[in-house]
Parts: structure tokens; C-alpha cells; sequence
């Protein structure tokens, strides 16, 4: 946001609002008032109660005039006060691929990716006990890298990131190298290339396959393989280069063509059709096309030659991973339970090779001689071979790969004074104490909890958090986060609801409220109450599959002792158009279950975000600031326009715009678009903390402190305590600056 913008009018005094109220009987109250925004320049045990710190009294009274008059732009704060880089260390491996040839005896080296945006892939000579070669793979996605297969024949690895194909060769290990990109694709997925060196993969939201041809070093994007499908997550490349595509998230089903005719497809449905879902696992195998479908436990069997489905693989291969079969091999391996099969590619035939170690296989490599099985450990990876001229294993050895990072997914600040943290496509929980720099993470064997999209404090022993992706709802116990046995999955709203993120959550003395996202390929979001003193939750309500909000999403709540306010948004899950209209604010009788009222306050507006009360009055945020309802009616009164953005610039999200409020200074802080805005009502002025014109900018996730203390995300990965404060201006008397705020300090994570 510029520093000036524009014209500044009058400022109306609380004085002239009090008489206005008083001569037109509730006006202000009930009668919705001009924006004030960037254009105008606008002036003006026993249950354990939820956690309360003692405050001095809020410096608003109840319908507080000032909440709904205009603002005046005063000047900026400093941005941060203090900042906490890599607020979640982490190394989650996404995918192992072999590299043989690039040594020409021995055990092949193995392409390693990890989750987030740092140290994304990492070269390993299975030898050694750390990496050859880490690699930063610069504008990744924020998962890091999606897919990525080797190519033998020119020592290349093809790697996807976002919608870039990349490459990465021994011969310059140090960098990897956009080649090509997939126009108007968000994500790319399973690369696999055909007999001809042609690289293949799917894309979101597409729905279609694409090829690159490294001698034109070409990109051709083909047609959308269904209406219906946004999805191609899964590709195969079978006998004499036929190209199987595995869609989702709904009507998943398969498609096939020739890698010579990609224009000439043929659609397989499903033995037993879905309604949604995806394919999740694709192989070619011998004879065979080997299917796995979520929710389903065994794999589906395809015989291209009769082109219909041969039955299904009850044995579940650890990870739904096989080694790969080479033109002269009889078998394929695979593990289950610690044991390693081998599997007759023409009879398909089970045969036990030996035990292992590892339960679960990231990777495996089989020559005429061994097998090479790669797993995860606490540091990195561990690899087995197994001969099997003795079937046991020969030599284990373990690597230690560097730590990456997760980008901050979800916030929240705690009365025991940490900063709690949820990662993108993390596992588990992590703190930041701000004052010591203190860091903390849940125990490795805890396994309830995946990526948090929101999480709740209802006292100092007890936390609800909702990990994705099958909206589980999860129970930390305070006194025991660093055992696994503190933490409870109470839920999966997946399984009778069809849910999947929980972004909303709000309490009162009693209870603790959840809003839901749907499944993929779903609409309508869920509304639930729980009793965190039993750990039961009492009701759901989903509008009987059609959403409490019909084919909403609840992106935020907040509740007094006996109402539920919520927001919702016009976003489905992925793999559904939005819902028409626009979105919606409501209000829940606790006791009855009954919607008071269910209100459209902005129009051309998909989505609403993080609903807060604040001296009797209901404020909103969306993309472009700070709304102001009426809690009584759900009139809107007040828009405070805090932003350049626009509503209908951005595709409706979930969560885009995040907003705080400190009741006791009578403040909120709004933060959408990477514009950051601190308003003090009281004083009737708001002030930018960060936007793209400055040098800093904050994301759209924000907690608060009990003691008024504000932390955003920044920089995806890092964690910073916002400064409040206006920066002083020169004194009129001596010309001198009046003392500046402290400088913002530092720290990185261990």
C-alpha cells in the first residue's frame, strides 16, 4: 500500500456520532455507513475452564460508536518487531527414485525429494551416510518437487514443480534447470517417459496429459481427458509405449491411448464406479495394469490384451510400491508387513523372499542379483539389500539427509506463551517460544496428526487441532505433548461426512465449535459441536450431505455462550466448480440448532474469513478489509477498506484473509493479499504493517497472545511478531525524531 492515498476528509468525532445516534434514534446502528478505505483516506479432575488471563477493562463500551466510524490512515509501524526463521524444521521424504549408470558398478545412487521449499532434492550414494549433492530447487511449489523420474539412457532426471518440468544431470549436480512448462496447469503430476526418451504426465486442473519431447524441446498440452475432471494424478507408460491415465475427484476411472496417437483416447471405468475419489497408485506390470483406489483397500487388476478387469491383489504393497520390471525379468518385488515377495509376472504368482526391517518401502530397485530396499528412518533414509542367492539381508546402512523446512500452514498463539505452528503437507505440531527462541516438536511416533489447517486453545491442558485429509478431529494433551498417548484422533468426519480440512474452530465456556471443507469432488462443509471435558463430539450438523451452509464451505466461527457465528465461502472441494452466489454469514442458537439469521453482506464476494466479536459488534474480513455486522440482525453497517485488492481478483479460498482483535486495546489486525493493517478504533486510525509496496509483506495467517501480541506468517516459512505501533513523527519543537521502536531481532531455527 503507497504511503499517500489520496484526499483525506474531515474527521466525524465521537461526539457528533453519539448526537447523530441520539437524534436519529439507532441510525448508526442500523444504517450502513460509507467505506473508509486505501481510495478515500477515510478519518476519523474437574473440568478446566478455557483459559482466562486477568485484563484491565476494554477500552470500548458495548456497541461502541467507534468501531463503525471512519479511519484515518496514520503512518506505518516497522513491520516486525521480531522474526523466527524456519519455524518448522523438518525432513519429510515425498519420493525416492534410482539413478543406475550413474556409477557403473555398485548400488545405484537415489534421487531423494522432500516436503516444502528448501533443500527439495538431495543426491545419495547409497555408501555414504549423508547426501552428495542438496540442491534448492529456486520458486518451487510449496511442497517442494511432485514428481520426477530418471532417464537411464542420457543421465537426465526430470523433476515437476508447480507447472515446470525440470532437469537436473551428475554433470552439473549443483542446479536443477527449467526445460519447459505446462501452460495454464497449477500442478504436474507422475512423470514417466515412453520407450523414445518423451516425457508423459498428468495435470491439475487441466484434467489432461502432456508430453515434452527433449530433441524439440517441445511442450504439447493434449485435450481434457473428461468434463468432469480436473485431475490427472496418476501415469503409466505399458507395452509398446500405450500411455494409462488415473483421473479424480470425481467419477475416477482410467484412459489409454497411444503414445503415437494421444488424440485417440479410450475410457475404462471402474469395476464398481465412484462418485468420487481418485486413483492413487498407477502401474504397468507385465501383463497387467495394476489399479489402487483410495478407500479401497485392495488393487484392481487390468488386462489390456481381454481389455477388461482380472481381478484384484488382496496383498497390499507397502506404499502400493513395486520395482520396476526390466524387458527380461520374470519377477517383480514388492513388500508387505516387513516382508519382501516376489510376484511372477505371468502367473502373478506370491513368493517369499525373506524378512526385513523396513514395514513400509519408499523405494525399490531390483537387479538379477539383489534388491534394494529404501524406507525412512528418524534422520533420512535406510537402505537393505537383500541377495538372493541367500534371501537375507546383506548390508544395511543408513543416511542422514539434511533438514528442510514446511511453510507455515496454520498458527497458534498459547497461554504457556508459544507460538504453536502447523505445517504445509506436515506431520505433527511445532512451538516457537518468542521470547527465548525456544523451539519445540511433537514426538516422531505420534500419528494423528498431518497438516493442521486450524487449531483451537480451550484451557492450558487441552488443544483441538483438525488434520487434513480426512478432517480428523485431534485431542492434545497439554501435559503429555511429548508422548504419543497425548494425542487423541476423536473423529474422522471423513468417514460419516465426507469431510476434509477443518479451518474454522471457535469455544466458549463449554464447548468447542468446528467448520469444515469438504472431500474432493464434494460441496457442502459441516458445522459440529464438542464437549472437551469428555472428548465426545455431541452433534454434527451437514444438512443431511448437503452442507450446513447448502454447498458451502465454513471457513471461520466464533461463538458466545449461546450463539455460533460463522462465515462460509463458495469454494468446494478441489475438483468441483464453486458454488453460485455469493458468500454467506450466519448466526446458531446453540441450545435449539436453529439459524437465527444467514445473511449475503457483500456482493461479487465468494468468500468470507474470520468472523471475531469485538465491543458488540460482528466484524468479517475478506480480501478487501474489515466488515462490520450488526450481531442482532446481520445488517452490515461498516465496510473498512484496508486493501488494493479486489474480492473478485482472486478465485474464493478458504483461507485468504485472516483477522485478530485485542479486545483490551480495542484494536484488530487484518491481514489479506499481503497487505497487513493494524486498526485502533479508539484512536480511529489505521496504520499498514506490511503490502507489496513496502519491503515486507505477511501472509494470511495470524494469531494473538492474551497479552496483545500479534504473529503472521512471512516468507512461507518463517514466523514474525508484528509491531502495532504507528512510527512517531518529528517533534515540532527541536525537529527531532521522537524515540523509534525497537529494531526487529532474529532467530533461525536449530
Amino acid at each position: 500500500m503507497a504511503e499517500d492515498e489520496g484526499r483525506s476528509a474531515k474527521r466525524i468525532s465521537r461526539r457528533v456520532v453519539l448526537t447523530l445516534g441520539a437524534v436519529t434514534a439507532g441510525a448508526i446502528v442500523y444504517n450502513q455507513l460509507p467505506d473508509s478505505g486505501p481510495g478515500e483516506s477515510s478519518v476519523s479432575s474437574k473440568p478446566i475452564a478455557p483459559t482466562k488471563t486477568p485484563q484491565p477493562k476494554p477500552v470500548l463500551s458495548n456497541r461502541d460508536p467507534s468501531v463503525i466510524a471512519l479511519l484515518k490512515r496514520t503512518r506505518n509501524t516497522t513491520g516486525a518487531l521480531q522474526n523466527h526463521e524456519g519455524a518448522f524444521p523438518a525432513t519429510k521424504i515425498r519420493r525416492v527414485e534410482p539413478l543406475p549408470g550413474i556409477e557403473k558398478s555398485g548400488l545405484p545412487w537415489l534421487a531423494v525429494s522432500i516436503v516444502g521449499p528448501a533443500h527439495q532434492l538431495q543426491i545419495v550414494d547409497p555408501r555414504r551416510t549423508s547426501p552428495v549433492h542438496v540442491v534448492d530447487v529456486p520458486n518451487s511449489h510449496s511442497g517442494g518437487i511432485q514428481s520426477m523420474k530418471w532417464h537411464k539412457a542420457s543421465k537426465t532426471l526430470y523433476l515437476a514443480s508447480r507447472n515446470s518440468l525440470l532437469v537436473w544431470k551428475p554433470s552439473n549436480p549443483s542446479v536443477t534447470i527449467v526445460v519447459g512448462e505446462v501452460p495454464n496447469a497449477s500442478t504436474i503430476y507422475d512423470l514417466q517417459i515412453d520407450s523414445k526418451g518423451t516425457v508423459w504426465g498428468g495435470t491439475y486442473p487441466l484434467g489432461a496429459a502432456f508430453n515434452y519431447t527433449p530433441k524439440t524441446r517441445k511442450v504439447q498440452v493434449f485435450e481434457r481427458v473428461a468434463a468432469d475432471t480436473d485431475y490427472v494424478r496418476r501415469v503409466a507408460i505399458g507395452e509398446n509405449d500405450v500411455v494409462w491415465l488415473g483421473t479424480g475427484s470425481r467419477n475416477p476411472r482410467l484412459f489409454r491411448f497411444s503414445a503415437s496417437a494421444p488424440t485417440k483416447t479410450t475410457e475404462i471405468a471402474l469395476p464398481e464406479p465412484k462418485a468420487t475419489g481418485f486413483i492413487s497408485s498407477l502401474e504397468a506390470i507385465g501383463n497387467r495394469i495394476v489399479v489402487s483406489v483410495d478407500t479401497t483397500s485392495g488393487q484392481l487388476l487390468f488386462n489390456p490384451q481381454a481389455n477388461s478387469w482380472d481381478g484384484t491383489v488382496e496383498r497390499v504393497w507397502s506404499g502400493r510400491k513395486a520395482s520396476a520390471v526390466t524387458p527380461k525379468a520374470k519377477n517383480f518385488y514388492s513388500v508387505s508387513n516387513g516382508q519382501l515377495f516376489a510376484t511372477n509376472i505371468s502367473s502373478w504368482e506370491d513368493q517369499l523372499v525373506g524378512n526385513i526391517s523396513a514395514s513400509s518401502a519408499l523405494s525399490i530397485y531390483a537387479t538379477e542379483s539383489q534388491i534394494v530396499v529404501v524406507s525412512s528412518n528418524a534422520t533420512g533414509l535406510q537402505i537393505e539389500v537383500v541377495r538372493l542367492s541367500s534371501q537375507s539381508v546383506q548390508l544395511v546402512n543408513t543416511v542422514a539427509l539434511a533438514k528442510g523446512e514446511f511453510v507455515v500452514q496454520s498458527l497458534m498463539a498459547h497461554s504457556d506463551g508459544n507460538v504453536y505452528v502447523g505445517g504445509y503437507m506436515g506431520a505433527g505440531i511445532t512451538s516457537i517460544n518468542p521470547d527465548t527462541g525456544q523451539r519445540w516438536t511433537s514426538p516422531a511416533d505420534q500419528n494423528v496428526i498431518n497438516q493442521i489447517e486450524g487449531m483451537i486453545e480451550f484451557n492450558a491442558g487441552k488443544t483441538l487441532v483438525g488434520s487434513y485429509g480426512s478432517a480428523d478431529v485431534v485431542r492434545i494433551n497439554s501435559a503429555a505433548k511429548n508422548k504419543a498417548e497425548g494425542y487423541l484422533r476423536i473423529e474422522r468426519l471423513a468417514t460419516n461426512y465426507e469431510q476434509s480440512r477443518i479451518f474454522a474452530w471457535a469455544k466458549n465456556s463449554k464447548n468447542v465449535f468446528f467448520g469444515t471443507v469438504p472431500e474432493y469432488g464434494r460441496s457442502g462443509g459441516a458445522l459440529g459441536m464438542l464437549d472437551p471435558h469428555t472428548d465426545e463430539i455431541i452433534w454434527v450438523l451437514d444438512g443431511k450431505g448437503q452442507g450446513f451452509i447448502t454447498e458451502h464451505s465454513i471457513t471461520g466461527l466464533v461463538a458466545d455462550e449461546e450463539y455460533v457465528y460463522g462465515t462460509t465461502s463458495v469454494r468446494n472441494g478441489y475438483g468441483l466448480p464453486d458454488t453460485e452466489g455469493i458468500a454467506r454469514v450466519f448466526k446458531l442458537h446453540i441450545a435449539t440448532k436453529e439459524i437465527s439469521w444467514d445473511v449475503g453482506p457483500r456482493a461479487n464476494c465468494g468468500a468470507l474469513y474470520a468472523p471475531k466479536l469485538l465491543a458488540g459488534w460482528l466484524l468479517v474480513a475478506d480480501l478487501e478489509g474489515v466488515n462490520v455486522l450488526d450481531p442482532e440482525s446481520g445488517r452490515l453497517l461498516r465496510k473498512h477498506r484496508l486493501t488494493n485488492a479486489k474480492n473478485t481478483s482472486y478465485r474464493p479460498g478458504w483461507k485468504n484473509s485472516d483477522l485478530v482483535v485485542l479486545e483490551q486495546q480495542g484494536k484488530a489486525v487484518h491481514s489479506a493479499a499481503g497487505t497487513t493493517t493494524v486498526i485502533d478504533f479508539p484512536a480511529g486510525t489505521r496504520a499498514t504493517i506490511g503490502s507489496p509496496q513496502l519491503t515486507r509483506q505477511f501472509g494470511s495467517r495470524l494469531t494473538a497472545s492474551n497479552d496483545g501480541r500479534v504473529f503472521a506468517n512471512a516468507e512461507k516459512t518463517s514466523i514474525a511478531e508484528l509491531d502495532l505501533q504507528p512510527i512517531a513523527a518529528k517533534t515540532k519543537s527541536t525537529g527531532t525524531p521522537t524515540p523509534k521502536a525497537p529494531a526487529a531481532t532474529s532467530s533461525k531455527a536449530p
